[in-house]
C-alpha cells in the first residue's frame, strides 16, 4: 500500500502547478496591463499633438489675416475705409473665429479736436474719441498725450457701438499697442470680452509704420509709427475646427494663457462629456481637475502654444473613463484565461495523479517486479542526458555529412566545366583578335557595341575571373572534403584511418574561433605530427574527441586573454600544441596542450564526471569530455588523462592501441617531426 505520507509527496505537483499557474497569470495580466497602459499613452500623446498642432494652425492661419491687413497698409499710401472694407469681407465671411477687424490711428492730444471734425463730415456726426467709464458706459476719453481711437472697423454693423473708443485707454492693450510699437511684432492681449456674444475673447494689434521710413531701430519705429491694425478673435470658434477628426470623447482638456496671472489666465475649456467648448465671459478657473495617472508627469499633458507674443498653455485632462477598469479589458480577459487554463490544467493533473496512484496500487499488489523497473528506470534516467547529447552529436553529423553530399556534386560539376569555360573563352578571345586584325577599321555599329561592353577590358579581366572562380571552387572542394571526413558517416565499424586527416579536419571546422578577431588576437595552432601509421578505430566518434578537447582549450584562451592586456597577449601569445607519435608497444599517444590559465587540482579531479562544467550557464552541458572519456576508454580500450598546472598550461593525453589486439604502452617515444602551423 501507499503511504499517506507517500501521496501527500505525489498531489505535491498538483499544489505546484495552481500555484505557478496564479503566478503566472498575474505576471501575465500585469504585462497587458503595461501593454494596454502604453496604447493609452499613445493614443492620447497623439491626440494632444494633433489637438496642438491643429489649434497652433488655427491660430496661426487668424493671425496671417492680421498681417495681411499691415502688408495691405504697407503697400498703399493711403487705405480709405471702402479699401479696409472690400479687403476683408470675404476674410470675415470664410472665418467664424473673425469677431472683427479695426484701425485706430495715433491721434496726438493737440490734433484730437480736428480728427473729431474730420471723423463726423465723413458719415459719423457723433464721433468722438471715447473710453469705458463707469458701468460699461461710454464716456469722452480724459486727456492724455496720444490716443488710438478706432476710425474703421469691420463688420461695421456688429462693431459700430465701438468706433472712436481708445484702445489705450484699456491698461491691457495700451500694453500690447506699447510692446507692438517697440518690437515692431504682433502682439496680444489678455482674454478680453466680447459683448455681443457674450463670449471670451483675444485681441491681437499690428503696428503701422511709415512707407518710406526704415524701421530697424526702437528711435526709427517711434518716430515712424502711425497707428495699430487689431483683430478680435473669438476664443471658442477659433478651438472648435481644431477638434474635427479628433477622438476627444474621454479627454477634457483647458487652455491658460502663461502671460497673465489670477482667474483672467485661463481662456477656455472642453468638456468631453457634452463635447462643447466653453468660453463663456464668466469663465473661472475650476475648483479640481481630475488627475489622471497618465499626468504624473504634468509635460505629458501640457503642450505649448504661441500666440502673438504670448505663450498659452493646452492642459489636457483624461477623465477618469479613459483609464477605467473597460479599457484595460485585456488585461482582465488575459487573467481571467490564465486563472481558467490554471484550474483546468490543476484539475487534469489531480484526476491524472489518482489514475496513477490507483495503477500503482494494483502493480504493488500483483507482482515485485515495479521494484526491478524503478530500478531501471533511475539507471536510465542516468544515462539520459548522455545518450541524449550523443543523439545530437550524430545527427550534427549527419547533417554535416549531408551538407557536404549536397554541396560536393554542383560545385565538382563547375569546378570541372571551369576548364572547357577557360578553353572557350580564349577561343573566343583569339577569334575576336583574328577579326581585329582582319578588320581593322570595324563597322561602326560593332564599334559602338565594342564600346559599349568594354571590349579590351573584358578581354583582360575575364580570364582573371575564371582562376579566380577555380580557386574558390578549389577552396570550396577542400572544405567538403574536410566536413566528410570529419563525420565519418560511412564508417560506423572500426576501420583504419589517417589520424593527422581527422586532426586536420576538425581543426578547419574551428578556423573561425581560431582566427585574430577585434577582441582577441586568435589562436596559435602548433601541430608536430610524427610518424603514425593507419589507425583502426570508430574516425567519427574519435573526430568528436578532438573536437571537444580543441573548443575546451579555445574557450579557456578565449577568457584568459580578456583578463591579459595587449602586451603580455603579444608576449606570450596563445598557442595550442598538437603531438603525435607511436609508442613501441604498438599504442598511438595524441597530446593536445594549451598555454592558458590551467586549472585546480579540485576541477582536475571531476573533469570526467557527467554534468561537471565550468563554463558559464547556457554555455556547456559538462557531458564533452565525460562521452570523449567513454569514446577512448570504453571504445577503443585506450586512456584519456589530463595534466595541468594552475597559472601555466593544460595538456590532455590520448593513449590507444593501434590495433584491438593490442595493449599496455611503454614510455619510449618515435621521434615527432614538429611543423608550426599558425591559425
Amino acid at each position: 500500500m501507499i503511504q499517506p505520507s507517500s501521496l501527500k509527496r505525489r498531489y505535491l505537483p498538483v499544489w505546484l502547478v495552481l500555484c505557478a499557474g496564479t503566478v503566472l497569470s498575474s505576471i501575465a495580466s500585469v504585462t497587458v496591463w503595461h501593454w494596454e497602459q502604453e496604447r493609452l499613452k499613445t493614443e492620447f500623446r497623439n491626440q494632444a499633438t494633433l489637438l496642438s498642432t491643429a489649434l497652433q494652425q488655427n491660430i496661426d492661419t487668424n493671425l496671417e489675416i492680421l498681417q495681411a491687413v499691415g502688408k495691405l497698409y504697407q503697400a498703399s499710401e493711403q487705405v480709405t475705409r471702402q479699401d479696409f472694407e472690400t479687403f476683408l469681407t470675404d476674410f470675415i465671411a470664410n472665418h467664424s473665429s473673425i469677431y472683427g477687424f479695426n484701425w485706430a490711428p495715433k491721434v496726438l492730444n493737440r490734433d484730437r479736436a480736428s480728427f473729431e471734425r474730420q471723423m463726423r463730415t465723413i458719415g459719423f456726426p457723433d464721433f468722438a474719441v471715447k473710453q469705458s467709464g463707469p458701468q460699461d458706459q461710454m464716456v469722452p476719453a480724459s486727456q492724455r498725450p496720444e490716443y488710438f481711437p478706432v476710425a474703421y472697423a469691420e463688420p461695421l454693423p456688429k462693431l459700430s457701438s465701438i468706433m472712436g473708443f481708445d484702445l489705450g485707454s484699456e491698461p491691457m492693450r495700451r500694453q500690447a499697442i506699447e510692446q507692438a510699437r517697440q518690437t515692431g511684432q504682433m502682439q496680444s492681449t489678455g482674454r478680453i470680452e466680447l459683448v455681443v456674444l457674450k463670449q471670451l475673447g483675444f485681441l491681437v494689434v499690428l503696428p503701422v509704420y511709415g512707407n518710406q521710413v526704415a524701421v530697424d531701430s526702437v528711435t526709427a519705429r517711434q518716430q515712424s509709427f502711425q497707428g495699430v491694425v487689431s483683430g478680435v478673435f473669438a476664443l471658442a470658434e477659433v478651438i472648435k475646427p481644431a477638434l474635427t477628426g479628433l477622438r476627444l470623447d474621454q479627454i477634457d482638456f483647458y487652455l491658460y494663457d502663461n502671460s497673465v496671472v489670477g482667474q483672467e489666465r485661463l481662456l477656455a475649456v472642453y468638456q468631453s462629456q457634452t463635447r462643447t467648448v466653453i468660453a463663456d465671459a464668466d469663465l473661472q478657473l475650476p475648483a479640481e481637475i481630475y488627475q489622471s495617472s497618465l499626468c504624473n508627469n504634468p509635460d505629458f499633458c501640457t503642450r505649448t502654444l504661441n500666440v502673438a507674443g504670448h505663450q498659452w498653455s493646452l492642459q489636457l485632462a483624461p477623465t477618469a473613463a479613459f483609464t477605467s477598469p473597460q479599457a484595460y479589458s485585456g488585461t482582465w480577459m488575459s487573467l481571467g484565461m490564465g486563472l481558467a487554463l490554471t484550474g483546468l490544467l490543476t484539475v487534469y493533473l489531480r484526476l491524472s495523479i489518482q489514475h496513477t496512484t490507483q495503477v500503482e496500487q494494483l502493480v504493488q499488489e500483483r507482482t515485485e517486479q515495479a521494484k526491478q523497473l524503478a530500478q531501471t528506470l533511475q539507471e536510465l534516467q542516468a544515462t539520459q542526458s548522455q545518450l541524449i547529447q550523443t543523439e545530437k552529436m550524430s545527427s550534427l553529423g549527419q547533417l554535416v555529412a549531408g551538407v557536404a553530399h549536397e554541396i560536393n556534386n554542383p560545385i565538382n560539376f563547375i569546378h570541372g566545366n571551369l576548364t572547357y569555360v577557360d578553353e572557350y573563352t580564349q577561343d573566343l578571345l583569339e577569334l575576336v583578335q583574328v577579326l581585329q586584325q582582319q578588320m581593322p577599321r570595324l563597322p561602326a555599329e560593332l564599334q559602338t557595341q565594342a564600346a559599349a561592353i568594354e571590349l579590351d577590358f573584358l578581354a583582360e579581366d575575364l580570364p582573371k575571373t575564371l582562376v579566380s572562380m577555380k580557386l574558390g571552387t578549389d577552396r570550396i572542394r577542400q572544405i567538403v572534403l574536410s566536413l566528410r571526413n570529419f563525420s565519418r558517416l560511412d564508417e560506423a565499424e572500426m576501420k583504419p584511418v589517417d589520424i593527422h586527416e581527422g586532426i586536420d579536419s576538425t581543426l578547419l571546422i574551428l578556423q573561425n574561433r581560431l582566427k585574430p578577431k577585434p577582441e582577441h588576437p586568435g589562436v596559435t595552432v602548433i601541430k608536430e605530427y610524427g610518424e603514425v601509421p593507419l589507425v583502426n578505430c570508430y574516425a567519427g566518434q574519435l573526430n568528436q574527441v578532438f573536437m571537444n578537447i580543441l573548443v575546451n582549450a579555445i574557450d579557456a584562451l578565449e577568457e584568459y586573454d580578456k583578463q591579459r592586456s595587449l602586451e603580455a597577449m603579444q608576449a606570450d601569445p596563445s598557442t595550442i600544441t598538437i603531438s603525435t607519435a607511436v609508442l613501441n608497444s604498438g599504442w598511438l599517444r595524441v597530446e593536445i596542450a594549451d598555454n592558458g590559465p590551467g586549472m585546480s587540482e579540485a576541477t582536475r579531479a571531476r573533469l570526467f564526471d557527467p554534468f561537471f562544467t565550468t563554463k558559464p550557464v547556457g554555455r556547456g552541458t559538462g557531458l564533452g569530455l565525460a562521452i570523449s572519456y567513454q569514446i577512448v576508454v570504453e571504445k577503443h580500450q585506450g586512456r584519456l588523462t589530463c595534466e595541468s598546472a594552475a597559472g601555466q598550461y593544460t595538456k590532455f593525453l590520448i593513449e590507444m592501441p593501434l590495433q584491438p589486439e593490442q595493449f599496455e604502452p611503454s614510455s619510449r617515444v618515435i621521434a615527432l617531426t614538429p611543423v608550426a602551423v599558425t591559425h
